[in-house]
């Protein structure tokens, strides 16, 4: 975990990133993510991040590296689709089914930033992640407000 000169922590996760996608088991793909968070960055860095964004709105700038093969291999990690990754990374960051809990709740991600990036290497493989406060006091009412109605009914 590396922190960045904007005071967003850095987080590099080691596997083959998860598509939500056809196939088999999304379940097992996002409890894989899931361990592999708790595996490879420390109890006090995810604590630090759970606490810096508490009760802020978010921002996550991720990178998904995709290993390119060589030509012996048929391989289709290069051409998975965005929305499909992201979508088993935000489930497992997020507080509800099991997530990690680095933010409250998925609502309150106002902006992603993600690209692929090919690796020449398959142990580079991997998920480079940041996470920052964003800043908008008009939607973070908005959201308050609703949570705060959704739990008192």
């Amino acid at each position: 975990m590396e922190e960045s000169s904007t005071g967003r922590d850095h987080i590099l996760i080691r596997m083959e990133p998860a598509t939500a996608g056809p196939g088999k088991n999304v379940a097992q793909r996002k409890d894989k993510l899931r361990r592999a968070f708790k595996e490879q960055v420390s109890h006090s860095v995810l604590e630090r991040i759970k606490q810096t964004l508490s009760g802020q709105l978010v921002r996550i700038s991720v990178t998904f590296l995709l290993w390119k093969s060589s030509p012996e291999f048929t391989n289709t990690r290069p051409v998975k689709d965005l929305d499909n990754l992201l979508k088993i990374l935000l489930d497992v960051i997020g507080s509800s089914n099991g997530g990690l809990g680095l933010v409250k709740e998925d609502s309150y991600i106002c902006e992603i930033n993600a690209k692929k990036e090919l690796v020449d290497d398959e142990k580079d493989e991997g998920y480079k992640i940041s996470f920052g406060p964003y800043s908008d006091d008009e939607m973070l009412k908005v959201l308050e407000n609703y949570l705060s109605n959704t739990k008192s009914s």
